[in-house]
């Protein structure tokens, strides 16, 4: 993250700076440049969104309003994605999503729900 923070220049420069991070309790965790296999699952959130970016609107130029709505059906496609079933039933295709942890139901209807 870059911050241009006057506020965090100056906390930066300061002998006390480690100190005043250990009593916030921050921990620094750093991933080597261009070593994106580090991140974990953010690293993939980020590349499933970059994907669904670019299938969307391969060179179009978008607005804002646009491009807002766009990142909102692409945040609903993922926080809509399964992550476990809700029950053991073969019959029962529902699953659990980010979605029921954000707002309590998929972001997005699937075509197996009646």
């Amino acid at each position: 993250m870059v911050v241009r923070n006057s506020r965090w220049l100056r906390l930066r420069k300061l002998n006390s700076f480690q100190e005043y991070v250990a009593s916030q309790f921050i921990r620094w965790h750093f991933i080597p440049p261009y070593s994106p296999h580090f991140g974990g699952i953010w690293e993939a959130a980020v590349k499933q969104t970059k994907n669904h970016l670019l299938r969307a609107c391969r060179s179009a130029v978008l607005n804002f309003e646009e491009l807002s709505t766009l990142l909102c059906q692409v945040e609903a496609c993922l926080n809509s994605r399964p992550l476990v079933p809700v029950s053991s039933d073969p019959t029962d295709v529902r699953a659990l999503t980010p979605g029921h942890f954000l707002i309590g139901c998929p972001m997005l209807d699937s075509e197996f729900d009646s």
